[in-house]
């Protein structure tokens, strides 16, 4: 007697498993605990054999195209398509195959396709290359392939993924007004491509078509300040109201000329002030390796400080609204922004300010640009650099220091920096 839904739902277990057969081979197996499970018996070399064909479930109502194919997919089958099934089973009998070593050959190319999909091939390349990449840039990878690439292309197997389908997931990035989040996205995205194509897992990278197709971002160098600039910038900084450790973060950007993270994200625990140096990990650092800071007698008692107030946290500037980091990427900038200097000139410009008059003050280029974090595509110059010039850097960056209070003393309602700490 064929199957019906309501016998199969009325089906009670017992205490040994039994079959309920329908026609053809398929029967359903209902098990002690209750469970329904799909079995087609069938002979095939003059042997009988029994095929565990899946689960019985009836179709949920509403159930969509694409939710009845992943059901399908995961072995929950109804009446109806298990009888489908058994179809193509019967048929393949008859050809002399065997639907049991079919079934474990399409797990066996199912697994390998999720081997091969983008995001595995991307968490490969993170697993494997990670350790190159400085934290900011592990960071902004990672972060990028999880929110904008993952959603899209994440689950399709990487042959599949072409060009179209990369170029409006970069779209999507640019009408957000990122532009420069855009251009980098084709290059993370072409980093996992680049890797499948040589572990034979992909023959093309499709964002290399893309080239010039993303919208250019008119590049706007961080302008300095101008030397006649700096006093009337730290009489607007000494009038602003800022908090104390605001006002201090800025003042330690012009002493040391930092990028704006490495001093927003400086943990106490890279300091030490009695040696006067700040040690940045590599794991900080753009470039990927450690840097050195020396720091100047002004910068040390700002410090000294600011130690009175945030020492007791992880922290240099904790931020305010949640103390287990630190200080927002737009704190400064707002300050500078009352000041009415942001139209021209943002913390990160100190750098920019530094080298300029210290290259007008006669102070060697590389050293400069040592003390500036900047690349030396001279690898073992760099490296003596590092460590042989580091008594020359103490003392151009104590040169700095003084060279920036005498030009703020310039102005007479400009209170020195030294002198207002102490």
């Amino acid at each position: 007697m064929p199957l019906a839904d309501r016998r199969i739902r009325n089906a009670k277990p017992k205490r040994r498993r039994y079959r309920l057969s329908d026609a053809h081979g398929l029967a359903l197996e209902v098990s002690p605990a209750g469970g329904r499970y799909w079995r087609y018996r069938y002979r095939l070399g003059g042997r009988e054999n029994i095929f565990a064909a899946g689960e019985w479930c009836s179709a949920p109502y509403g159930e969509t195209v694409e939710q009845a194919e992943k059901r399908r997919a995961s072995g929950r089958l109804t009446l109806a398509e298990a009888r489908i099934e058994r179809m193509k089973w019967r048929a393949m009998v008859v050809r002399g195959s065997d639907p049991l070593h079919a079934k474990r050959a399409e797990k066996l190319a199912a697994a390998a396709s999720n081997a091969n999909t983008f995001d595995a091939l991307a968490a490969e390349v993170v697993q494997k290359r990670g350790q190159e990449w400085s934290g900011v840039y592990h960071k902004n990878l990672t972060r990028y392939l999880e929110r904008d690439v993952s959603p899209y292309i994440g689950s399709l197997p990487i042959r599949e993924v072409n060009s179209a389908q990369v170029l409006a997931i970069l779209r999507k990035v640019e009408a957000r007004g990122s532009l420069s989040a855009a251009a980098a996205g084709r290059s993370y995205i072409g980093q996992v491509f680049r890797y499948a194509i040589a572990t034979g897992k992909a023959d093309t990278d499709p964002t290399f078509a893309l080239r010039g197709a993303l919208e250019k971002r008119e590049v706007q160098h961080h302008a300095p300040l101008e030397r006649a600039d700096l006093p009337t910038f730290f009489e607007a900084l000494n009038a602003d109201g800022a908090s104390r450790p605001t006002g201090i973060a800025i003042r330690l950007m012009a002493y040391l000329f930092s990028r704006t993270i490495e001093l927003r994200a400086a943990s106490w625990g890279e300091f030490d002030l009695d040696r006067a140096e700040w040690r940045i990990p590599a794991s900080r650092m753009k470039m990927g390796r450690p840097h050195v800071v020396p720091l100047p007698t002004q910068a040390v008692a700002l410090l000294s400080e600011l130690h009175a107030l945030t020492g007791d946290q992880q922290w240099l500037f904790p931020n305010t609204r949640r103390p287990k980091t630190y200080m927002g990427g737009t704190t400064i900038n707002r300050v500078i922004e009352r000041m009415g200097f942001l139209d021209r000139f943002t913390a990160h410009g100190f750098r920019a300010t530094a080298s300029t008059l210290l290259h007008e003050a006669g102070f060697d280029s590389r050293l400069i640009e040592m003390q500036l974090a900047h690349q030396d595509r001279n690898r073992s110059r760099a490296s003596y650099d590092h460590s042989a010039r580091l008594p020359e850097r103490r003392h151009m960056m104590q040169s700095w220091a003084d060279m920036l209070d005498e030009t703020m003393k310039q102005n007479s309602n400009v209170v020195s920096i030294r002198h207002r700490i102490a």
